[in-house]
């Protein structure tokens, strides 16, 4: 009876002790499950984790410069060329037309005035003088000066026309006004002829006065020496169309009365 009541028991506590076991796999078959769910899950999270950090690993990657890769791995590369502006990524504004002048007036104003150079004094050409009308004297009154200067006297003749035509050559058509004069007695070659010429006869009347010393040259050269002397050293004097011809030992005299009365 007693075996009975022990084996009994001892079944019933492994019954006990089954129910336990029972239960205490169901705990731990659960906690085996709640931990595999939250490895799982732990899991899970490091990969999205991992996943995000793999992420932002390869955009750091992708945006480090090919440079910086290429110096990590040793090599050297070309640096890219930027791409060429166009008109359009760049579009210059215009300088306004009040900026560009405000720019050059500053400019201006910027630089040292030069002093102002003198002008030069305009040269002005001295007014022509007006010309001095020509001297009109009478012959007579140039004569007159003439007798003085020569030392004329009674003794002298006075030429009409036809002596000055016949010795002279000279026409009265040449000649507006004469006087002239010679010694009575040819001891003397002391003469003269005053004359103002006609318009363009001046030449007719001094080629008739050369005519006229030519003759007294040869008449007076087998004569007196003294008055040949005189022969050569006549004068011969033109002003205008005052015409002089005179042999004399003061013939410079005359010429000088001539010239101050005619000039």
């Amino acid at each position: 009876m007693k075996k009975k009541i022990a084996f009994l028991l001892a079944i019933s506590i492994l019954c006990v002790s089954l129910t336990a076991c029972g239960s205490e796999k169901k705990e731990t078959d659960s906690n085996k499950s709640n931990i595999s769910s939250s490895s799982s899950d732990s899991l899970s999270s490091e990969n999205i984790s991992d996943t995000s950090e793999d992420e932002k690993n390869d955009n750091a990657v992708s945006s480090t410069p090919a440079g910086s890769d290429n110096a990590a791995s040793g090599t050297t590369s070309q640096p890219e060329q930027a791409p060429e502006q166009t008109p359009e990524q760049n579009p210059v504004t215009p300088q306004t037309p009040s900026n560009t002048q405000t720019s050059s007036n500053t400019q201006t104003s910027s630089k040292p005035q030069t002093p102002a150079q003198p002008q030069p004094t305009p040269q002005v050409e001295p007014a022509p003088k007006p010309e001095t009308p020509a001297k009109s004297p009478a012959v007579s009154d140039i004569a007159a000066s003439i007798d003085k200067a020569l030392g004329v006297d009674s003794n002298f003749m006075t030429f009409s026309a036809d002596d000055v035509a016949m010795n002279y050559g000279i026409g009265s058509s040449s000649m507006v006004e004469f006087v002239g004069k010679m010694p009575m007695m040819s001891v003397k070659a002391t003469e003269y002829l005053v004359v103002k010429a006609a318009d363009g006869q001046v030449d007719a009347v001094k080629n008739g006065m050369i005519k006229r010393q030519s003759d007294l040259d040869a008449q007076w050269k087998q004569y007196l020496p003294e008055q040949y002397e005189l022969v050569k050293n006549y004068k011969l004097v033109t002003n205008g169309n005052y015409v002089l011809f005179v042999i004399g030992e003061n013939a410079s005299g005359a010429v000088d009365a001539f010239n101050s009365m005619t000039k």
